[in-house]
């Protein structure tokens, strides 16, 4: 998992997901009427003026096909790009021969094999004895990655997509643990595939419903109106001729004639990562539009003293660090990477080096041609450059956008608490909302482990921004959610009561809604009040399926002596997740209840052995 989606996993176990966007009416008025900012979650910051038509709800999406009438050897020509193999079905032919391996680290082993026309993963636990005690056999729906550094897959169970734990390593080629899966304790098949997760690799994706991870593929690769922006009113304009010569077209996108912040802002929603992600307030994830400025719709922050960690979604903040960048107006991504290029550059490396060429000389290197050619014989720029290197995702290496000289030098801890900053401006965003914004990027930092040692700086910091946020009357979900995160383990009384906010409040996203019902689920558990629990658990279990929230609602109905559903709930539980010891320990007690011994000493019996083998 890249750097931005363990950022990601981290915000929502943390409880701070962002609130959707706003209602299409209002998004409409807002943008073409910006306001003044309020200190209420309907009112959101303005937008940035734009010439172009096909910002506004009222452009639809069409579709690559739709596109491919008029542009047939356009998309052609992106077909030859790893973007346009983001995300996509299966076909058996071209996917990684089959496979199986061992995971000591957990004590599972896992295999991946064809049957039927269907691939499938495998994840086995076995006794020393080699006795099967569970096994988890899923048909894979989706596979994600052009497969030139990975290839990755998704399940859809009972409707909701998760992530598989297997991952194909294509430099290796090698099966082995998804990236932030190889640990002693991982998800398994339960991390929800969630629109974050996919923003990046599907041509457009959203919630189906008021749920956390049953999602709508319109488009499963990355297309046309990624980049370009929705397609109907370019489409209506030239069916019906009504463009005017020598006019230009505002009901498209061209990034090639933006300037470079609006031009950059289409590549950066998924290449530019910093130490946190936050989506301004009234915004959705997919709300962006090509020809906007990213900040209108998500601000990342990174440390202000800086560091060379190499990241896999981190390209922006790299090159902006180059004095290539910072001396050239004109250099942008598309320098490069030409999306539309009629064939893939037979020499690589020359192509790129004469990218190089055209502002440097050869002569402006300070290494001598012939210990350059004692490096690299093919006298690449890039080796010394932009270096490949290992990056946050294990086995994998990645050209390193920070063009400069570069040193084995390690990067040395940070001696005192670091200080956030956008990495680009937020002067546009009123400054309530700079202050939400930068408090929200603290509840990411402080509960990291990496942040580990300023943990408790960062959380005040965070406390201390929120809450003059939350005086000045500014009580949208994510505000809340965030506050309420602060003080968890903190002031419980106090995050109790934000909780209740939230879910009080209109128009909370899902994600949002179901950490707010889980923490108040389980303070009411605390206090034995089942009776207030249950109903939020229930509410819960209809968001995600998550295998801890059916655990509770068994423990909830096997309290409350309603025995026959606390078995139904707690299998539930064990179909999600049937590793857990607890669970288990639950359904013998339970099985106790009802007089059925022999169902509650084979499930005590199993959960005192899985917790022997340190399962969960």
């Amino acid at each position: 998992m890249s750097r931005r989606l363990r950022i990601w996993a981290l915000f929502c176990l943390v409880g701070v997901t962002a609130a959707g966007g706003a209602t299409a009416a209002a998004w409409w008025w807002q943008h073409r009427h910006p306001t003044p900012i309020a200190t209420n979650e309907y009112i959101p910051p303005p937008f940035s003026k734009t010439a172009f038509l096909n910002t506004g709800p009222e452009a639809r999406y069409i579709g690559v096909e739709a596109c491919c009438g008029c542009h047939k050897e356009r998309h052609e020509s992106y077909l030859l790009t790893a973007h346009s193999q983001a995300l996509g079905d299966l076909d058996l032919a071209a996917e990684p021969p089959d496979g199986s391996f061992e995971h000591k680290p957990s004590g599972r082993s896992y295999r991946v094999y064809r049957k039927d026309g269907v691939l499938h993963h495998e994840e086995l636990l076995r006794s020393p004895d080699g006795k099967e005690i569970v096994r988890i056999d899923v048909p894979i729906r989706y596979r994600i990655g052009s497969g030139n550094f990975t290839r990755s897959y998704l399940v859809e169970i009972d409707g909701f997509l998760y992530e598989s734990p297997i991952t194909w390593f294509a430099s290796q080629k090698k099966w082995w643990m998804s990236p932030s899966y190889d640990a002693a304790q991982h998800p398994g098949f339960e991390r929800p595939a969630q629109v974050e997760c996919l923003l990046c690799h599907a041509g457009r994706v959203e919630a189906a419903g008021n749920s956390v991870n049953r999602l709508i593929l319109h488009e499963k690769a990355i297309g046309c109106e990624n980049c370009h922006g929705p397609g109907s009113l370019h489409q209506e304009r030239h069916r019906n001729n009504t463009r005017p010569l020598g006019e230009a077209d505002s009901t498209i996108v061209n990034p090639a004639r933006l300037s470079r912040p609006v031009q950059e802002a289409i590549c950066a929603i998924c290449h530019e990562s910093g130490a946190a992600s936050i989506r301004v307030r009234g915004r959705g994830l997919t709300d962006h539009r090509p020809g906007m400025p990213l900040t209108d719709f998500r601000v990342d922050y990174r440390f202000k003293d800086g560091h060379d960690q190499m990241t896999v979604v981190g390209h922006f903040d790299q090159l902006r660090q180059s004095a290539c960048y910072r001396q050239s107006p004109q250099l942008t991504c598309i320098t490069c990477h030409d999306l539309h290029a009629e064939a893939k550059p037979k020499d690589s490396v020359a192509f790129y080096r004469q990218k190089c060429l055209g502002c440097h000389t050869t002569q402006s290197c300070r290494l001598d041609s012939g210990k350059r050619s004692a490096k690299d014989p093919a006298d690449n720029c890039v080796t010394c450059h932009m270096p490949r290197g290992d990056t946050d995702i294990a086995h994998i290496a990645f050209t390193h956008h920070r063009i400069g000289r570069h040193g084995t030098k390690q990067i040395a801890a940070a001696p005192q608490p670091g200080e956030l900053v956008p990495i680009e401006d937020v002067s546009h965003l009123p400054m309530l909302d700079q202050k939400r914004n930068l408090g929200m990027a603290y509840v990411i930092v402080f509960p990291h482990p990496d942040h580990a040692r300023f943990a408790d700086v960062y959380r005040q910091r965070a406390q201390d921004l929120l809450e003059a946020v939350y005086a000045a009357g500014l009580r949208d979900g994510e505000t809340l959610t965030a506050l309420a995160t602060v003080y968890q383990g903190k002031d419980p009384v106090r995050a109790r009561k934000l909780a209740r906010e939230v879910i009080q409040a209109p128009s909370v996203p899902a994600e949002m809604r179901a950490h707010a019902l889980n923490f108040l689920a389980t303070a009411e558990m605390q206090d034995s009040n089942y009776e207030a629990a249950l109903p939020l658990l229930e509410e819960l279990v209809s968001l995600r399926r998550a295998a801890e929230d059916w655990r509770l609602l068994g423990i909830t109905y096997q309290k409350l002596n309603r025995p026959l559903k606390a078995l139904a709930a707690l299998h539930r539980s064990l179909a999600i997740r049937p590793y857990r010891p607890r669970t288990h320990a639950t359904l013998a007690e339970v099985y106790g209840q009802l007089n059925d011994v022999l169902h509650a000493r084979e499930h005590r019996d199993r959960g005192r052995w899985l917790q022997a083998q340190d399962q969960d």
